[in-house]
């Protein structure tokens, strides 16, 4: 959901910085604070997520020199820094503005103390009765406890403060369906989304009122609505659950040819193979886990297929066998498949075995599909012979790195890290299996 600047929020609290901080420790906060509240690790639970937003939008204008300057000379900033330590004792010891207490209420919902997070709110608001923040915050914590009336009463207040606050709108619907009224519920999940058109939770949440009331075409309408702005937002936990929720809710009889194995292959290979980058993540995401295991075991077929085509081609002689030749080629995508197995369970812990064979079978493609290619290049030509292999053994790094990225929603970093790794490994241990078999 896209949000205004809000500049009543102090952003170097939301962080958890000193105001004069330098990037570098700005940088720091941020990202120990994403990793607490990211959405991926906190599913369902709109207190992280909004969380999320707020660390999200604290740092794009205290990362930007220029966005920083600008806040630091917003109307309610805070005081100098010589002031500094005398202000944030006040601040935590003996709040008396309406941003006093709501600063701590912050803290205090940080710490998971809703209830007296709560009163910090209402203490802010009986000061500033126009604090639409603190409004706000207080319905998120009452949500939190199951106030449902609480929220209820929290967005009245809201609205009648200001009527286009479309996260009002969003905790009336969800407290409204919490107490069974599901009809109320989508006029309010409609009213957010009026407010702001790319708030993804609103479209997920109508679209399972939607479900509810057995309405399947609304339904997927909003829930595929909702998995392009998780998309957008790189938010792929929730994208993966959204589209598994579309798909489950257009299943029916006449989509059993579609779910076949062949399909399912044919429909990755187009989704992946040629947009890893953008197309593997909804190539994996509407397939199952019996599924992924399945397509990712036919790709390891279809490589072996190729490595031996590659054999034919280029004229190798060995005194083997079709099917010794088939076994042999197998060893790159069982190689990847146990190796990335293994480097899960010590490493990142999460996943399962169905995403490891489904991202060994999809990585290993692009290198036996350049094997082909070079079976189409005299052995002599090593000027095509390598950029070929480069080409291949580059296309599996990026298959993988998205795979890691998107789908075990790993770092950047952490995934680059393993990528390099795994083809280390599986170089060699390809290397020394298929030598053993030849020789």
């Amino acid at each position: 959901m896209a949000r205004a600047k809000n500049y009543t929020e102090n952003y170097y609290l939301i962080l958890g910085v000193s105001q004069n901080a330098s990037v570098q420790e700005i940088k720091v906060a941020f990202r120990r604070l994403a990793r607490q509240y990211h959405p991926d690790l906190n599913p369902d639970d709109p207190i992280s997520a909004e969380k999320f937003k707020q660390i999200s939008q604290a740092y794009d204008v205290l990362s930007d020199n220029s966005k920083r300057r600008s806040y630091d000379r917003r109307p309610t900033q805070a005081p100098p820094p010589k002031a500094r330590k005398s202000y944030e004792n006040r601040a935590k010891q003996s709040p008396t503005t309406a941003l006093d207490f709501y600063n701590r209420g912050l803290r205090r919902t940080q710490t998971k103390e809703y209830r007296q997070a709560i009163d910090d709110y209402t203490k802010a608001i009986q000061i500033n009765p126009k604090f639409v923040d603190a409004y706000l915050k207080r319905c998120e914590m009452r949500y939190k406890l199951g106030d449902n009336q609480g929220v209820l009463n929290d967005c009245y207040e809201v609205f009648s403060i200001d009527p286009t606050v479309a996260k009002a709108y969003y905790y009336q619907g969800r407290a409204r369906f919490s107490l069974g009224y599901t009809q109320p519920a989508i006029d309010s999940y409609g009213f957010a989304i009026a407010q702001d058109k790319n708030y993804p939770q609103a479209y997920y949440y109508r679209g399972i009122s939607y479900k509810e009331q057995q309405n399947t075409p609304a339904a997927v309408n909003d829930l595929s609505r909702a998995a392009e702005l998780f998309l957008s937002q790189k938010n792929y936990d929730a994208y993966r659950r959204t589209q598994k929720a579309v798909h489950e809710l257009i299943k029916d009889s006449s989509t059993g040819q579609k779910n076949g194995v062949f399909y399912n292959f044919l429909a990755t290979l187009g989704l992946s193979f040629f947009d890893p980058g953008g197309g593997l993540l909804p190539a994996f995401s509407r397939l199952e886990d019996r599924q992924l295991k399945r397509v990712g075991t036919l790709y390891g077929i279809f490589s072996s297929l190729c490595f031996v085509c590659s054999y034919f081609m280029i004229g190798l002689s060995f005194s083997l066998s079709f099917w010794q030749l088939f076994l042999i080629g197998t060893i790159p995508f069982i190689s990847f498949m146990l190796t990335g197995s293994m480097m899960r369970y010590f490493w990142h812990h999460r996943g399962n075995f169905s995403i490891d064979v489904f991202i060994a079978g999809v990585a290993i493609a692009p290198w036996a599909l350049s094997a082909v290619l070079i079976g189409f290049v005299s052995v002599s030509a090593l000027s095509l012979i390598i950029p070929l292999l480069l080409l291949g053994c580059s296309y599996s790094a990026l298959t993988l790195q998205a795979g890691y990225v998107q789908l075990l929603n790993l770092t950047e970093a952490r995934a680059a890290s393993l990528v390099a790794l795994m083809l280390i490994v599986n170089s060699y241990i390809s290397f020394v299996c298929i030598s053993s078999f030849t020789a």
